[in-house]
C-alpha cells in the first residue's frame, strides 16, 4: 500500500504538506493543496485510521445517539454537530434508538465497540443504568436535548419551559382559554419542562389548567391523530392545541381535517417544532423556534472541551427558544 512518503514523493512535498492537507491542521496553498490531492487519487492513498488510532490512543470518532433518525426536526442538530467535527478533523457516528431503553443500549454498546473519543446522546425514556455504565467508565459524554434523571452528565438544552410559555402567552392574546397541549413522553425532561411552562402561562393569565387538556403522545404521527380527535369530539373541546413536535401536528391536521374543522377558524394550532416548508403552508401555522442548529454545535463544542479535560465540573447549557408568529 502506497505510504504518506510515497504521497509526499509523488506531489514533490514534503510529508508535513501532505498531513496538513489531509487532516486540515495547517493553512497550505491551494497549489500545493491541489498536487497533494492529486498524487493521492492517482496513488490511490488512503490514511491507515486503525494504525493511527493505535499509536493516538484515539479513533478522532464521535458517536451521536438519535430518537429518529427519519424525523426532520435532527437534521439540523446533527449538521451543527458534523461542523464542528469538521473543525476538529473528527468522524460522526450515528445510530438511532426508535424511542427504545433497548435500542438505545445496543447503540451504546455500538459506540463502545467502535471506540469513539465521545457520544452525544438523545436519551430514551426509561432506564439509564446502560448510560450510567458508559459514565463510569469515564467516557466522554454529553445528553442533548433531554436531561437524565439518574446519572450527572454535561448537559444541553433548550429551555422547553420557557417555550411553553411563549406559545400559550400567544394564544390566551388570542382569546382561547382551552388550550390542549400534546406531549411527548411524561418521563422525559422535554416533556415535564414544557407542562410545567403549559400550567404556569394558563394560571398567570387566571386560567384554571385542566389535567385532560393535556395528553401524553409518542411523537409519532398516530398518537397526534388519535388525541386530537379524541379532543375534538369531547363535549368541550379545546379552541387551540399546542403540540410537541411536527410529527404529531401532522396528527392533529388530520383530524381537524376529518371533523371538518378549519385551522384557525374553529381551532388554533401551534407547535413547539419548526420546519422550513411551513413558511409556504396553508394553513399559516406560528412556532416556537428551537435553535436546533445552535443545539448541534453547543453540544459538540462541550464535548470537545470534556474530552480535553476529562477532570472538569459538569456543565449545563440552557438555550433560549423564540416565538415565529405567521
Amino acid at each position: 500500500m502506497p505510504t504518506i512518503s510515497d504521497v509526499a514523493k509523488r506531489a514533490r512535498v514534503s510529508t508535513y504538506t501532505v498531513s496538513a492537507v489531509l487532516n486540515r491542521s495547517a493553512r497550505v496553498s491551494p497549489e500545493l493543496t491541489d498536487r497533494v490531492m492529486k498524487a493521492v487519487q492517482e496513488l490511490d492513498y488512503t490514511i491507515n485510521y486503525i494504525a493511527r488510532s493505535l499509536q493516538t490512543r484515539k479513533t478522532e470518532t464521535l458517536g451521536m445517539m438519535l430518537p429518529d433518525i427519519g424525523n426532520p426536526f435532527y437534521a439540523k442538530v446533527v449538521r451543527g454537530v458534523d461542523e464542528v467535527c469538521a473543525r476538529h478533523n473528527y468522524s460522526l457516528l450515528l445510530s438511532s434508538m426508535n424511542e427504545n431503553v433497548a435500542e438505545q443500549n445496543r447503540g451504546l454498546m455500538l459506540f463502545r465497540a467502535k471506540q469513539v473519543d465521545g457520544m452525544l446522546l438523545f436519551i430514551a425514556d426509561g432506564d439509564e443504568s446502560g448510560l450510567k455504565s458508559i459514565v463510569d467508565k469515564n467516557i466522554p459524554v454529553v445528553c442533548v436535548g433531554r436531561r437524565p434523571v439518574t446519572v450527572d452528565t454535561d448537559t444541553v438544552i433548550v429551555d422547553n419551559k420557557a417555550g411553553a410559555r411563549l406559545a400559550v402567552d400567544h394564544l390566551v392574546s388570542k382569546g382561547h382559554k382551552r388550550i390542549a397541549f400534546i406531549t411527548g413522553s411524561s418521563g422525559l425532561s422535554v416533556s415535564r419542562d414544557a407542562v410545567a411552562g403549559w400550567r404556569q402561562s394558563l394560571r398567570h393569565a387566571s386560567i384554571t389548567p385542566q389535567k385532560e387538556l393535556v395528553r401524553e403522545g409518542d411523537w409519532t404521527e398516530a398518537s397526534g391523530y388519535k388525541h386530537a380527535l379524541d379532543l375534538l369530539q369531547s363535549p368541550e373541546p379545546p379552541s387551540a392545541f399546542l403540540v410537541a413536535s411536527l410529527v404529531m401536528l401532522s396528527g392533529v391536521l388530520r383530524a381537524a381535517h376529518e371533523l371538518n374543522k378549519q385551522v384557525p377558524a374553529d381551532v388554533a394550532l401551534m407547535s413547539t417544532d419548526d420546519a422550513d416548508w411551513l413558511d409556504v403552508f396553508e394553513p399559516r401555522i406560528s412556532v416556537v423556534l428551537q435553535p436546533r442548529h445552535e443545539l448541534g454545535v453547543a453540544a459538540a463544542d462541550l464535548l470537545f472541551k470534556r474530552i480535553a479535560h476529562p477532570d472538569r465540573e459538569f456543565e449545563h447549557v440552557v438555550l433560549k427558544p423564540v416565538l415565529k408568529l405567521r
